[in-house]
């Protein structure tokens, strides 16, 4: 069997370019934001009001879900002053025997009507199909009004309580413009 490689000579070249050009406009954008603020908080999430899942067909117990849900804070993010209430979550599930691998966005309004939005990968593990706790990771990815150009990252765990209810826990820190 013949092997191709489709590398080109300057993919070094261009790999080491957009690390140093990566690393400059992060030194850039900290020149331009605030002092890091920590964060934590706790929720809830209800039952997804809207799910589609499709077999792959490839293997028992593969499956690819798409699904909306209603999510809302027992003890609220605290941003620039403003708290957080709750929102939607879409998210995206590659579910396969034991695992579902997952990412999607968060939008969440708050009390002054202003939005932050986040988006966030990570693992659900499952016994017998059902979701037993899951991990993932978060990133800010920006906001509305007040909260315009917020930046931030951190980490949540979670576990289901019951009728597709999850109780979650939250940590990170977050940075807005100057």
């Amino acid at each position: 069997m013949t092997e191709y490689s489709f590398q080109s000579p300057h993919d070094k070249e261009d790999e080491m370019g957009t690390r140093f050009l990566a690393f400059g406009l992060t030194l850039l954008g900290a020149q331009t934001l605030g002092a890091q603020t920590r964060l934590s908080g706790a929720g809830t999430c209800a039952k997804p009001d809207v799910t589609h899942t499709i077999a792959v067909g490839d293997r028992p117990n593969h499956t690819f879900t798409i699904s909306q849900t209603r999510c809302r804070w027992t003890k609220p993010f605290a941003i620039a002053g403003l708290r957080s209430k709750g929102g939607t979550a879409v998210q995206s599930d590659e579910v396969s025997d034991s695992t579902s691998q997952f990412h999607g966005y968060f939008l969440d309004i708050m009390t002054d009507g202003n939005q932050a939005h986040y988006r966030y990968v990570g693992t659900t593990a499952l016994k017998d199909g059902a979701p037993q706790n899951a991990t993932w990771n978060w990133l800010f990815v920006g906001g509305t009004g007040k909260l315009k150009g917020l930046r931030g990252s951190g980490g949540c765990r979670g576990t289901w309580i019951a009728n597709g209810v999850s109780a979650w826990e939250c940590t990170g820190s977050y940075q807005l413009p100057k």
